[in-house]
């Protein structure tokens, strides 16, 4: 008789996919703390949700985790990032093409965060494009 080989979680197909949109969900659980840490009024927020912009021909698709959008004109693009390992350099390429994406009022102004576990690499710390770089596990400490 066989018994199936046993394999690690990490091993199955589409885990990691599984598990950002897992990290995803958790995250936007927690917005009134992350709009907290952002130093962001309840007041001042038009809109906060994930945010999906179709290609048309004048723009290209995107998807943004999660936005926050203010009545004074500031648009919090947040990166919700979910790896096994640190978060690298990457990351930064990867915003930069959804901003260059984004259509928006021209009058609008965007400040990109990174929402992450199981940390970053120095490099995306020194690069100072993030306005904020929030860890998961300081945004359940803020709670």
């Amino acid at each position: 008789m066989s018994f199936p080989r046993k394999v690690g979680l990490k091993l199955l197909p589409q885990w990691q996919s599984a598990m950002g949109l897992q990290f995803e969900n958790l995250v936007l659980s927690n917005r009134k703390t992350v709009q907290k840490i952002l130093g962001i009024d309840p007041s001042e927020i038009v809109n906060d949700n994930p945010f999906f912009q179709r290609k048309a021909n004048d723009r290209q698709g995107c998807q943004i985790d999660y936005m926050i959008q203010t009545k004074f004109g500031t648009c919090y693009l947040c990166e919700i990032k979910f790896s096994a390992q640190e978060i690298t350099k990457s990351v930064i390429d990867e915003v930069k093409q959804k901003i260059k994406s984004l259509a928006l009022p021209k009058n609008m102004s965007i400040r990109p965060v990174l929402i992450h576990v199981n940390g970053i690499d120095e490099s995306v710390l020194k690069s100072d494009f993030f306005s904020s770089i929030i860890d998961f596990n300081d945004l359940l400490h803020k709670h």
